[in-house]
Parts: C-alpha cells; sequence; structure tokens
C-alpha cells in the first residue's frame, strides 16, 4: 500500500511536471496543457491540441518514455495490492480461522506489542500453543512467525475473543499497553469463560487492584518485576541466575522436570497426607515448594507439612513419575517442556 501510495504520488507529480512545460514552454492554455499531458500518458492516440516545435516534441518523447513506464507500474502495483492482496488475505484469514477452530487448551495473548511479543516468544520456546489478539494487522504480518495463529480485532470485543477460541482456551494474557483496555479484556473474558486462567499486565497499584477485581488469576507489573531483578541483581546475582536457570531452562534432559500440580480430586491421593508421605525419597520427586489456598507460599517445605486440597506444589524430579502424578489432577501445567 506504501509503494502504491509513493507511486501514485510519483505519477501525479509527472503528470504535473508535463503541463507546467505545456503551459509556459509551448504557450498552451491551462486546461490545454493538462489536456495534453493526460492524452499522452494514456496512449489514446489524439493528435496535438496545438503543433509542437522541436524542443516539445523531444519532451513529449521523453515525457512518454518516463510516464507511460510509471503509469504501467502504478496500474499493476493497484491490482496486486487491491485484487491479488484481497484474495491472499481471504484465504489467509481462511487459513488461520480453521486452525485456530482445532485449537484447544491454548493460551490466548492479547496485545503484540513489546511485552506480547516477549510472551509469545516464551509460549513458543516452551511449545505451548497460543494465538494472538491485536488490532494491527501489520504488527501481526511483522513477527518472526508470520504464520503464526491471530485474530485481528480488539481483545475488549466479545466475537474476537470467540474467534480466538476463549472457551476452549486454557489461559489468557492481557498484555495490551493500556491498564483500561486490559481490565475491559478481564472482563469479557471472565464473562466468556469462567474458567479460563487470567494473567493481566498493569502499570499502577490501583490498576491492580481493579483487574483482580475483574477476575484476573494473576496480575503482573512490569515495572515492578524490573525493579526486583535490578535490585537482586546487584545483591543477589548467584540467586538471581539460579531462579532463572530453572524458571527458563528449555534443554531439559529425558529424566528430570519442573512442574506445577493442583491438589484436586484424587490427585493421587495427596490430599491429608505430608510431603514425607507423598513424596518418599524413592518415588523421585522432591517438593520445591506450595502455595496454600489462601495464597500463603511455602517454599522448601518440610516432611511434616500436611497436603491440602486445593494446594498448588511446585514439583522437581522424575518425568514419568511427574507426569503419572500430574495425569490424576484435572488441571496440572508443565512449567519446563523439553523442546
Amino acid at each position: 500500500m506504501r509503494r502504491l501510495i509513493t507511486l501514485s504520488g510519483l505519477l501525479a507529480l509527472v503528470i504535473i511536471v508535463g503541463s507546467a512545460w505545456y503551459v509556459l514552454v509551448e504557450g498552451f492554455g491551462v486546461l490545454d496543457g493538462v489536456y495534453q499531458a493526460v492524452t499522452t500518458l494514456s496512449t489514446v492516440g489524439f493528435s496535438e491540441v496545438h503543433p509542437l516545435d522541436t524542443s516539445g516534441r523531444i519532451f513529449t518523447m521523453v515525457f512518454i518514455f518516463v510516464g507511460v513506464g510509471l503509469l504501467f507500474y502504478d496500474l499493476t502495483t493497484f491490482v496486486e495490492v487491491v485484487v491479488v492482496g484481497q484474495v491472499t488475505d481471504q484465504l489467509g484469514l481462511r487459513r488461520v480461522r480453521g486452525k485456530v477452530r482445532k485449537m484447544d487448551g491454548h493460551v490466548i495473548v492479547c496485545g503484540f506489542g513489546r511485552v506480547g511479543a516477549e510472551v509469545a516468544r516464551e509460549l513458543a520456546a516452551r511449545n505451548s500453543p497460543f494465538v494472538i489478539v491485536d488490532k494491527d494487522p501489520e504488527a501481526l504480518t511483522a513477527s518472526e512467525w508470520p504464520h503464526l495463529p491471530a485474530v485481528v480485532g480488539g481483545a475488549t470485543e466479545e466475537q474476537v475473543l470467540r474467534d480466538a477460541g476463549v472457551e476452549r482456551a486454557e489461559a489468557l494474557i492481557a498484555a495490551a499497553d493500556s491498564d483500561v483496555e486490559n481490565t475491559y479484556i478481564v472482563l469479557v473474558a471472565r464473562a466468556l469463560n469462567p474458567n479460563i486462567f487470567i494473567v493481566a499486565r498493569a502499570g499502577s497499584d490501583s490498576a491492580e487492584r481493579r483487574m483482580v477485581s475483574a477476575g484476573a488469576n494473576r496480575v503482573i507489573s512490569p515495572f515492578r518485576i524490573g525493579g526486583r531483578r535490578m535490585a537482586l541483581s546487584a545483591v543477589r546475582p548467584m540467586l538471581l541466575d539460579f531462579v532463572d536457570h530453572i524458571a527458563s531452562r528449555q534443554e531439559v534432559d529425558e529424566v528430570n522436570v519442573v512442574a506445577e500440580l493442583l491438589i484436586e480430586g484424587e490427585a493421587g491421593g495427596l490430599a491429608g497426607r505430608t510431603v514425607a508421605e507423598a513424596f518418599p525419597p524413592d518415588r523421585g520427586m522432591h517438593v520445591l515448594g506450595i502455595e496454600r489456598p489462601g495464597g500463603r507460599i511455602e517454599t522448601g517445605p518440610g516432611g511434616s507439612s500436611l497436603l491440602e486440597r486445593g494446594d498448588r506444589l511446585i514439583v522437581y524430579g522424575d518425568r514419568r513419575a511427574i507426569e503419572a502424578l500430574a495425569a490424576t489432577s484435572p488441571h496440572h501445567a508443565p512449567l519446563v517442556r523439553r523442546t
């Protein structure tokens, strides 16, 4: 489209230059000069409005070579953008819609700015299926994944989220640049899918409270996280490196993984047992932390810590043992996956 606009501007400039020559040099009237320039470029074959002298004929020949070539290039670009582009877009939209309709248990990323792009990059590295929702189609086509599932439109609209498969999605990330927009995204998504896990981006404490009230499960402040990381980098660099290594590790071997497990329903008979009873040394798993239903977190729990329904465990150990245990819970999510 930019090329079409540029070529159209150049064509208009060529017509203005030709008209000016015929008016100022050849002595044509203004209307006659414009008419002579347009009929020459259109190659309709009309004779000159007034007889041309030698300089006028030389200029007209140059004018034809330059102007006619530019005119046909402009027309070719117009056909490419309007006709071919529309067909390609329609076919691409159909392919994307068909791909999104088949997705289940995916993550919806609303907003494809700097934060949304980083989220998508992390999800892609972990082989987690995701769909991008953004108003700007150019932001989607200019990404490093030109064929990724995406829906063009505002994520605050119900139909747009439905097109992204919000009813079948496992999680939604509201990563727009506006706190107000993220709040509306949380409200709409929660209304369409009461069970979806929602993570929202907030720029202020007041916005964080609003998003939690709207139904967000987690609210992340990039500024707060950035400040904490900078402080830890200064006073506890080794601790930060270790946590990053565990959290972002992608070259996981065949044996050990880190996983998140929610104790719900049967969940391997964990509820009502202590950590030592549920995870004996020969089971090949270690509990790194427990998040209680009220939000309290226990890091490195002792063997006497009692496990209850609603607890969320961070477990490290044998892949097969963890997968077998996690399969007994309907809401389990691996934190690290082998690429």
